[in-house]
C-alpha cells in the first residue's frame, strides 16, 4: 500500500495548510477549528530585525520579554490542542507524543527542524534544533508548549547560534506576575472586523488560496517557508504572542515603543520594496496583504500633496503603519512625512505627505 502524499497533487502545497486553516474575505487568516486562533506569514528578517534594533533604539534588551510573550502563546495553542482532541474524543497521548507533534507542526510552519533530545516528566527536557526562525521566538514557544503539558513553569536556556544548537527546559517556581501580565494580553487578542468582500482562487483538492502556491515554496523536510520573488523566509505562525509581546513592550518602556517599532518596520519594508519596484506595483503588493493576514487593504486615495490608506484588520497596528509606510515611500521614490496615523477597532488609517 501506497502512503498518501502530504503534498496537494494540483497547487502543490501542503495538505495540512490548506485544509487546517480559512483565509477569510476580511484579511485574516484562522485555524478551521476552535478556537480558531489567527495566524500569520511574517517575514522573518522582518521579526529579527525588530528585536535587535528595537533593542538598539531603546538601550534595553528585550529578548526576555520576547521570549515570556511567545511563552503564554504556546502555552494557549498547546491547551487548544489538548483541549480540541478532548473534545473529539481521542485518547490524550503521552506527554512525548505530545512534543513530537508540536516538533512535526515546527516543521510545517517553517519554524526550524526540532526532535526532542531528553525528557524528564515534570523535570526537564532538551530540544535539538537546526535553523530556528528567532531564538527568543522559538524559546518562548518551547517553554509554553512544556509548561502546558507540565503544569509547571519552564526556564529556558539555548546553547548554539541560528544555525543550530539545543534549548534545554527546566522546571522552576516561575515569576506569576509577569505570568499574569502576559497571559491578560495574549487573551485579549486583538479587534477583528467580520466586514470584508476579497474573493480567492481556492484549489479544489487543499482549499487554500492558489495565491499561496504561486507566492511561496513550501518545503516541510527543510522546514522552509521561502517566498518566491525574493527567496526571503517566512513562517506561519499565531499572531497573538506578537500581539501580546507589542503591548507589554508598551506598559514596560512607554507609548512611545509604538512610534519606534513603526519606524524600524518603515525602514526594513521601504529597503525591501526598494529592491523589488520595477518589477512589481503598489497594487500587486497590496494584493498580498490579505493572503499573509496583515489585513485588508480598503483603499489608497492620492490627493495633491499626501497619501492616504486604510487597512482592516491589521495584524500589529504598529508594525503594520510601518510596512505600508516604507511600501509608499519605496514606489513613490522619496522619504513621506507621517501626517496622522490612527488605530480603532481594527481600522488602521494612515496619512503621508510629501
Amino acid at each position: 500500500m501506497t502512503a498518501e502524499s502530504k503534498t496537494c497533487s494540483i497547487c502543490g502545497l501542503l495538505k495540512g495548510i490548506g485544509r487546517g486553516n480559512i483565509w477569510h474575505s476580511n484579511g485574516v487568516i484562522t485555524a478551521r477549528y476552535p478556537p480558531y486562533i489567527r495566524g500569520t506569514l511574517y517575514d522573518v528578517d522582518e521579526l529579527n530585525n525588530l528585536v535587535s534594533k528595537l533593542s538598539e533604539r531603546m538601550d534595553y534588551d528585550i529578548k526576555p520579554l520576547v521570549v515570556e510573550g511567545k511563552r503564554r502563546d504556546g502555552v494557549r495553542f498547546t491547551d487548544s490542542l489538548l483541549g480540541n482532541l478532548k473534545e473529539m474524543g481521542a485518547e490524550p497521548p503521552p506527554s512525548i507524543g505530545i512534543y513530537n507533534m508540536v516538533c512535526r507542526f515546527c516543521a510545517t510552519w517553517g519554524l526550524g527542524r526540532v526532535e526532542v533530545a531528553e525528557y524528564q516528566e515534570g523535570e526537564k527536557g532538551s530540544l535539538k534544533v537546526e535553523d530556528v526562525y528567532s531564538i527568543p521566538m522559538f524559546s518562548g514557544d518551547a517553554a509554553g508548549t512544556f509548561e502546558a503539558v507540565e503544569k509547571k513553569r519552564m526556564d529556558v536556556e539555548w546553547h548554539g547560534d541560528a544555525a543550530g544548537g539545543v534549548l534545554e527546559l527546566v522546571a522552576s517556581e516561575g515569576e506569576p506576575e509577569m505570568e499574569q501580565r502576559i497571559e491578560q494580553e495574549v487573551e485579549m487578542g486583538i479587534p477583528c472586523l467580520e466586514e470584508g468582500d476579497l474573493e480567492y482562487r481556492l484549489c479544489p483538492e487543499c482549499g487554500a488560496p492558489m495565491q499561496i502556491s504561486e507566492q511561496f515554496e513550501w518545503d516541510e523536510t527543510r522546514a522552509r517557508i521561502t517566498e518566491r520573488d525574493s527567496g526571503k523566509r517566512y513562517i506561519l505562525h499565531n499572531t497573538n504572542g506578537i500581539v501580546a509581546v507589542v503591548r507589554s513592550l508598551r506598559e514596560e518602556l512607554g507609548e512611545e515603543v509604538g512610534a519606534i517599532i513603526t519606524d524600524i518596520s518603515r525602514a526594513y519594508a521601504r529597503d525591501y520594496y526598494s529592491e523589488i519596484s520595477e518589477d512589481t506595483s503598489i497594487d500587486a503588493e497590496l494584493l498580498k496583504f490579505p493572503l499573509r493576514s496583515w489585513g485588508r487593504p480598503s483603499r489608497l486615495l492620492r490627493r495633491l500633496d499626501s497619501l492616504n490608506i486604510t487597512i482592516i484588520n491589521p495584524y500589529s497596528p504598529s508594525v503594520v503603519a510601518g510596512r505600508l509606510w516604507g511600501l509608499l515611500e519605496a514606489y513613490e521614490g522619496q522619504d513621506l512625512a507621517l501626517q496622522e496615523i490612527s488605530e480603532e477597532g481594527g481600522v488602521l488609517d494612515l496619512a503621508l505627505t510629501d
